[in-house]
C-alpha cells in the first residue's frame, strides 16, 4: 500500500483494487511537513490557478525529497505543462485522463520505483524471521502481508533494527533520519519523530502486526521490541548504489 499526497485535489475516488492510500491537503505548509510520510504527490491545478504557485510548490516539494510527482490539470496551456515536465514531474494528466486510469498509472510507477528484486529467495531463505528489505522500504511478519513503508519511517524502524531491545534517543532518531538539517529544538525534534512512530505503528496494525513492537521509552526514545513479534529481525538486502 502507498501513501498517496493529494493537493487541492476534489472529486476524486480510488478504486479498492488500487494500492493507494490517499491523504489529503489543501495547506501547502501542511503538505510540505508530510513529505517523509508519503511516497508520492498530485496537485490539482485549476483553470483560472496560478501556474506560478503550481511551479513554486514542485520546486518546494523537491528541495525537501525526492518523491514523484503528477500534476491534475484543467488547463490547456501548453508551456505550463510543458514547465512542470522540465521541473521534473512525471505526468500531466488531463481531462482525457479518467481518474481511474490516473490512479492505475501511479500504482503502476510505484510500484516500479519500489519493485522487490530477489523477493523469493528472500523469503524462502528468512522465513522463521522477520524481514526488513531496504530495497523496497518494507517490513514482513512470516504468514503476514508485507507493510510498505516510506523512506523515513523504514529508516528510523533500519535504526531501532541495529540494535534490538535497545533504546535510541529522540536525538540519535532525530540526526539520523533527517542529518544535516538543523534543528535546535528539542521538542520539534520529538514531534517529528514521535508523529514518524505513529505513523509505523499504523501500517503495523493495519496488516495485523503488534504495533507495540515499536516501543516507547519514557523520557529516552524508542527501541524495537523483537519478543513482541520475532525472536530475530535482520535486515536481509543492503541498499547499494
Amino acid at each position: 500500500m502507498y501513501n498517496l499526497a493529494m493537493f487541492n485535489l476534489h472529486d476524486y475516488s480510488i478504486p479498492v483494487s488500487i494500492k493507494l492510500c490517499d491523504f489529503y491537503f489543501s495547506d501547502e505548509s501542511h503538505l510540505l511537513n508530510q513529505l517523509e510520510n508519503v511516497h508520492g504527490v498530485v496537485i490539482h491545478c485549476s483553470a483560472d490557478e496560478n501556474q506560478n504557485k503550481v511551479l513554486e510548490l514542485i520546486l518546494s516539494i523537491k528541495r525537501r525529497f525526492i518523491l514523484p510527482i503528477w500534476v491534475r490539470s484543467e488547463t490547456k496551456n501548453v508551456i505550463s505543462k510543458k514547465l512542470n515536465l522540465e521541473l521534473g514531474v512525471l505526468g500531466n494528466f488531463d481531462e482525457n485522463v479518467t481518474n481511474e486510469e490516473m490512479f492505475v498509472i501511479i500504482e503502476n510507477t510505484l510500484s516500479l520505483v519500489h519493485k522487490k528484486e530477489n523477493e523469493g529467495n528472500v523469503e524462502t531463505k528468512m522465513s522463521n524471521e522477520l524481514l526488513l528489505n531496504s530495497l523496497n522500504f518494507s517490513i514482513k511478519a512470516p504468514g503476514k502481508a508485507e507493510v510498505s513503508l516510506t523512506r523515513m519511517e523504514f529508516k528510523m524502524i533500519s535504526l531501532l533494527a541495529s540494535r534490538m531491545n535497545q533504546a535510541f534517543t529522540y536525538e540519535e532518531i532525530y540526526k539520523y533520519i533527517w542529518e544535516d538539517e538543523e534543528d535546535t529544538d528539542s521538542a520539534s525534534k520529538r514531534y517529528r519523530t514521535s508523529n514518524l512512530a505513529f505513523h509505523i505503528r499504523n501500517k503495523l496494525s493495519k496488516y495485523s502486526m503488534n504495533p507495540k513492537m515499536l516501543r516507547t521509552v519514557r523520557s529516552v526514545g524508542y527501541l524495537l521490541d523483537s519478543n513482541l513479534e520475532s525472536d530475530k529481525l535482520k535486515e536481509v538486502i543492503e541498499l547499494t548504489s
